[in-house]
């Protein structure tokens, strides 16, 4: 809907912000002051030649249009600012306010568009027009404000006196179009230091270098063309003995029979016509002088020094610009097709961010807090609202998914946290069913004996009986079912046969809790070894193996924090938790010495041993 009618008197000056940007009186011998002043602070001469260049040197067009297409990508929401510091706070929750940063720069269907156009207009002649105009009603619905984003010479002053009025080129149509009153028309610019309201742009102090790239290129294509134009001339003997047939000359005569055996050369080229020189005759003195014909080159020497000239002016051409040299050079394509328009974090910083600070300033001074007060808010509330920008797509952020990998391990970051900076949806983590039954899973993989629990089992959704593991017989699974083997042999004393399992044997559950333990503490630790210089270089080594292919030189410090939760695992099983945390610590530590792998056994061995007294 249309957010602005016309405009009260007291606002058709601009107020006197620090910003580059100015409201234009929209009728009246304001029109008048304010054209004269903008010819009198502009030199369109050289932003007439910026364009210039923009089309015909490519290696000019290529970077410019690089940046412009990542400004494109930016995305438009309202924040607040701080009241203290006058910062921006982040995206807004205000309803009013997210509704009309909607509409800015036509919404999200023309803002890429628009900013493309600004984004050039700032780098080639420093300065654009913005026009927003309201839109007619349809079927009686309001519909949303027209903006149309014009170069400096596409918008001029018509008429006098109370008549003045502007103008504007339809970028669609190319007619000249009168704007009505109740549009808002105001300029964007990049200040000169030296003359604030005069333009300034990238391009501008790389005119001389185009021009030289521009002469060198014309000299170049010069010595192109004088090749093309003429393949020599052929100056023959008089004296030479060659029917005339038809021809005045010996010469015309000659030239045919010439492009005659060319054009046979050239459609038969496998047969003797090819090869076989043309012969003639002419006088034995001619032909030992070399005399007989001679051959006359009529093209320009093609000087490679001029190729070395060009070459260093697009170098100083690329070092002129306000872009890094890799993109001014046309080297940032190197990127993967995945991030071609991304930019480091740096080179936003310094190259766009600047450009969008100063067209967000500028639409909200001109535009958004306006609107905010025709909405409703009184004017003291809009200065707390800004147009800001989201710079998701725009920023290529660095590969951090080993350190956000190992920071989840060790407990130090959420689940929300580690989802948010992988870009992965929140609805896309598992339920507590799904969770519960995945982590049982990667339980059971290291200790497979937990299928003997039926809780463990039926959670697994597996439909199987199982023997109970205390009466220490063997067994197979037959039809879902694990049937017990017949019964041993028994030969043991029979003083001994009634007896129950040895007292030493470790439970199998106690096993698996501590190889949980275990892997925890080895995972801590290859994380640890990781380092910049060894990262990618053991992708297929899980974490917790990673001391067997990088020597670790202090266990101590590589454990630190492990075996968090063994107390618990030694008040489930009544056994001494100082005893247990002792053995995990020493079986642990004696891995990462001698680089050797987990050994469930081992482990076994070790726990066998263990005081189990409390």
């Amino acid at each position: 809907m249309p957010l602005l009618r016309r405009r009260r008197e007291a606002d058709t000056q601009a107020p006197p912000r620090a910003i580059a940007a100015a409201a234009m009186p929209m009728s009246g011998p304001g029109v008048l002051r304010a054209s004269r002043a903008r010819k009198q602070t502009s030199n369109s001469d050289w932003q007439r030649e910026g364009w210039h260049f923009f089309d015909v040197i490519g290696e000019l067009r290529g970077p410019l249009v690089w940046i412009a297409n990542a400004v494109s990508q930016a995305d438009v929401h309202a924040t607040e600012l701080d009241t203290e510091t006058g910062k921006p706070t982040g995206p807004s929750d205000n309803a009013v306010a997210k509704a009309i940063a909607a509409q800015v720069l036509g919404g999200p269907a023309r803002r890429g568009g628009l900013l493309r156009v600004l984004s050039l207009c700032w780098q080639v002649p420093g300065e654009a027009w913005v026009i927003v105009k309201p839109t007619p009603r349809k079927r009686g619905v309001p519909q949303p404000d027209e903006w149309i984003v014009l170069p400096p010479s596409k918008v001029k002053a018509k008429g006098s006196g109370a008549d003045a009025r502007w103008e504007y080129t339809d970028p669609m149509t190319g007619a000249d179009m009168a704007l009505e009153p109740a549009a808002r028309l105001f300029r964007v610019w990049c200040p000169h230091p030296a003359d604030y309201i005069q333009a300034d742009s990238a391009v501008r102090p790389a005119l001389p270098i185009c021009r030289e790239v521009e002469k060198a290129s014309q000299n170049i294509a010069g010595r192109l063309d004088s090749r093309l134009a003429s393949a020599g001339l052929l100056a023959l003997a008089d004296d030479l003995d060659f029917p005339k047939g038809e021809h005045e000359t010996t010469a015309l005569a000659f030239m045919d029979e010439l492009l005659a055996a060319a054009e046979t050369g050239i459609q038969q080229p496998g047969t003797a016509a090819a090869v076989v020189p043309l012969v003639f005759n002419a006088p034995g003195e001619l032909i030992a002088n070399g005399g007989a014909a001679s051959f006359i080159d009529t093209a320009t020497e093609f000087v490679s020094s001029v190729v070395d000239l060009r070459n260093d002016a697009l170098a100083r051409l690329a070092a002129t610009l306000d872009m890094p040299r890799d993109v001014a050079a046309g080297t940032q394509g190197e990127s993967n097709h995945w991030s071609a328009w991304q930019v480091e974090e740096s080179t936003y910083k310094i190259f766009i961010e600047p450009l969008l600070k100063e067209i967000g300033d500028a639409i909200t001074e001109q535009w958004f807090r306006p609107a905010l007060v025709a909405a409703g808010m009184t004017a003291e509330q809009a200065d707390a609202y800004e147009v800001g920008w989201d710079t998701t797509a725009i920023v290529a952020r660095p590969d951090d998914t080993e350190n956000l990998r190992d920071l989840h391990d060790r407990l130090l970051i959420s689940d929300e946290y580690m989802l948010a900076e992988n870009g992965v949806p929140e609805d896309a983590r598992p339920d507590d069913a799904e969770y519960t039954k995945r982590l049982l899973e990667s339980i059971v993989r290291g200790a497979p004996s937990l299928l003997s629990d039926p809780n463990v089992a039926g959670a697994l959704g597996l439909e199987i009986t199982v023997a109970p593991a205390a009466t220490g017989v063997s067994g197979e699974v037959t039809g879902g079912e694990l049937e017990a083997d017949p019964a041993p042999e028994q030969r043991a004393l029979p003083a001994t046969q009634d007896e129950g399992p040895d007292p030493a044997d470790v439970p199998d559950g106690l096993v698996a809790a501590a190889e949980l333990l275990v892997f925890d503490a080895l995972s801590r630790a290859g994380g640890r070894l990781l380092t910049r210089g060894n990262r990618g270089e053991h992708a297929d080594t899980p974490k917790y193996e990673l001391h067997t292919v990088i020597a670790a030189a202090d266990p101590g410090v590589l454990l630190r924090d492990s075996f968090q939760f063994s107390d618990r695992v030694a008040g489930a099983y009544g056994l001494n938790a100082v005893a247990l945390d002792a053995v995990l610590l020493a079986y642990t530590r004696g891995l990462l010495a001698t680089g050797q792998a987990h050994d469930r056994d081992l482990l076994t061995a070790r726990l066998r041993l263990m005081d189990r007294s409390r």
